[in-house]
């Protein structure tokens, strides 16, 4: 290739501009190899780049409208590149398919297939994918690329704290309960698969390219043959060695609980000598303890683990969805047991009027004459039974009973009564809103009874679920996490009386729950709005401007900038802010994930958020009402809108 050319397409691979300053630094405008040197130090070019140059591999360096930057990895799919749109500079991974699987009509027709759908999944806990197209090296796939490290590299250079590993499978358990939701099985669920980004948070990759094509008879399909290269024999599940093509979210949640185990082991559950008789170990040998190497662990995780690895499908939990809470559990009970928490002490009661289902503000307490009440008290936790009922300690009790089932505080109504029903949301044998109906049912108007109140202690994520109370007929939810204060609020307006609290102070409200009063007492009061930290989020930077001068003549000072619902995720694990103000459609993660990923977020479930957007349709905009935000305004943002949210607020 003439100098001429060589010229032409290091012009075409870096940014308008830099080859002129790169000629002009080198000093020698039509040596190559000199210009190349000066575009790495100026960083125009990546050392990649400059080496497929050297050797004169343009056509390796641009893959439809993407610019090759790095080589990232190889498996039997194919390749992964670290590339960047020409245009819109962002920059993705792109895996290229290998060219066996490109050669077979029938993988590609499902490969397309599976890319339709797996561009209509927006999760937090998924890497998105942003494009599928084909070029001369055959069919690839656009994906998000995240700035981290897979889980199994992660395992295998550090001991992994129990709470840490705990809070990783959560978040891939959330990814893959709104995937099976979606009619996905992964089926290649393992360590190498599940990313963690900078700011901690841990993706499913790889989602739908794993996923082997139903039956066709012909064991030769390359589509079967794809299956079997795909699923990953050390976290393999017994029934996917004897039939990968019929796979449902079994599968996932077995491979979910080897990938845990080797998080916390840094080894598989079974390892044989060779790929069959470790197939055979999944299906036939016992289930290990994993708390023979991690001794750590609490019999409860161990627990979870040992059912997620349970021989037979129905042996595990039933769906994603249950191991997914049952983690949160044990994730609030480790941070219990290992250290103070602090509380905002701002108010988190969330109140249901009787009818038609809409949310009530939660008015002034009932004025009849206080008198102590009876309790049942539904919670399987042993540990956050105990936290209530030391919350419990704050008002004046009669009778406090606890049952871990739905089942045993039935029996115990019929047989006594009690004044109020406190209820976790997920119990053994039944839901928190099954409980309520089922308690409204026995005593009620049919029985000449009257029916205790009923208090659902609820998760930031289970604001949803609680709306089935009003259906029921009952009164409230509470949020956790929560106050013995806000508890003794909750209680007397379910009861429908006044409860008696015991003097006492703050500091001893807290410490009856085992917590510590924060450390500085006025962070109750919300800051004046010059100290209030707003996050603003919009793929444009011209509408960002815009919000920041609205707020700004409403006397705020503090901005944080967000170009996207991912940006923004990293910034609220950074940094707290007392307000977020997110646009709808963005390209990585639009607003409604972005609000549902929030709420989903003990750390952000009681943030104020501002919808901004020109959508209109209700079935884009009641699932965001229905996500709590403060208000929904139109894109111009008018200031006396945005004034009334803002008083409401405080």
């Amino acid at each position: 290739m003439a100098d001429s050319d060589i010229l032409r397409k290091i012009r075409e691979i870096v940014a308008p501009g830099e080859f002129e300053v790169a000629q002009t630094l080198s000093g020698q405008p039509s040596d190559g190899t000199a210009i190349v040197e000066s575009l790495v130090k100026s960083g125009a070019l990546t050392g990649f780049q400059a080496e497929g140059i050297s050797r004169g591999a343009f056509a390796a360096l641009r893959i439809g409208n993407y610019d090759i930057l790095d080589r990232l990895g190889a498996g039997g799919m194919g390749t992964v590149f670290k590339a960047r749109h020409r245009r819109m500079r962002r920059v993705v991974a792109l895996k290229v398919l290998a060219r066996n699987l490109c050669d077979d009509p029938l993988f590609v027709q499902r490969f397309h297939r599976e890319v339709e759908t797996l561009a209509k999944l927006a999760h937090p806990n998924i890497v998105m994918a942003f494009d599928a197209d084909e070029a001369e090296v055959g069919h690839f796939l656009v994906m998000e690329l995240v700035d981290g490290a897979d889980l199994a590299t992660i395992a295998a250079r550090e001991r992994i704290p129990v709470g840490k590993a705990v809070r990783a499978i959560a978040d891939a358990a959330r990814g893959l309960e709104y995937a099976h939701r979606q009619g996905f099985v992964h089926r290649d669920i393992k360590p190498a698969n599940l990313l963690r980004d900078a700011s901690g948070i841990v993706k499913v990759a790889d989602l739908g390219l794993a996923r082997p094509a139903e039956k066709t008879g012909n064991s030769n399909s390359g589509l079967t043959q794809a299956g079997g290269i795909l699923g990953t024999v050390d976290y393999m599940s017994p029934e996917q060695a004897v039939d990968s093509t019929s796979l449902g979210p079994a599968a996932d949640i077995y491979s979910l609980g080897a990938s845990f185990y080797f998080l916390l082991t840094a080894k598989p559950p079974y390892k044989g000598a060779n790929f069959m008789s470790t197939l055979m170990l999944h299906a036939e040998a016992p289930i290990p303890d994993i708390r023979k190497d991690r001794p750590d662990v609490p019999p409860r995780l161990a627990n979870l683990i040992t059912r997620m690895l349970g021989k037979k499908p129905a042996d595990r939990p039933a769906s994603m969805r249950e191991v997914e809470t049952e983690l949160e559990a044990i994730e609030a009970e480790l941070a219990t047991e290992s250290a103070p928490v602090e509380f905002d002490l701002g108010p988190a009661t969330t109140f249901f009027s009787g009818g038609a289902g809409e949310l009530a503000a939660g008015g002034p307490l009932p004025r009849a004459e206080p008198k102590p009440i009876s309790v049942v008290l539904v919670e399987p936790s042993r540990t956050q039974a105990s936290i209530v009922k030391r919350c419990l300690e704050a008002v004046e009790t009669s009778a406090v009973e606890v049952f871990g089932t739905g089942a045993e505080a039935l029996a115990a109504l019929a047989a006594r009564p009690a004044d109020i029903v406190v209820s976790a949301m997920h119990l053994k044998d039944m839901t928190g809103v099954d409980l309520a109906r089922a308690v409204r049912e026995k005593k009620g108007p049919a029985t000449n009874a009257t029916a205790p109140g009923f208090l659902l202690i609820t998760s930031s994520s289970e604001s949803s679920d609680a709306a089935g109370l009003s259906s029921a007929g009952l009164a409230l939810s509470l949020p956790k996490p929560f106050t013995p204060v806000q508890l003794a609020e909750a209680l007397s307006r379910a009861a429908g009386f006044a409860v008696p609290r015991k003097a006492m102070s703050s500091e001893s409200e807290l410490s009856l729950a085992g917590m510590t009063p924060p450390k500085h007492s006025s962070s109750v009061v919300k800051p004046p709005r010059a100290a209030w930290r707003i996050l603003v989020v919009d793929d444009s930077s011209p509408a960002r401007m815009h919000v920041r001068a609205t707020l700004e003549q409403l006397g705020f000072r503090h901005f944080t900038d967000a170009a996207d619902g991912a940006q923004a995720v990293a910034a609220a694990a950074r940094e707290k802010f007392d307000l977020i103000v997110t646009d709808y459609n963005m390209p990585y993660m639009d607003g409604a994930a972005l609000v549902g990923y929030l709420r989903a977020n003990p750390s952000t479930a009681k943030t104020p958020i501002v919808m901004v957007t020109t959508e209109t349709a209700p079935e884009k905009l009641d699932p965001v009402r229905r996500l709590d935000v403060a208000g929904i305004i139109e894109k111009s943002f008018p200031v006396d809108a945005v004034r009334r949210i803002i008083e409401k607020l405080g």
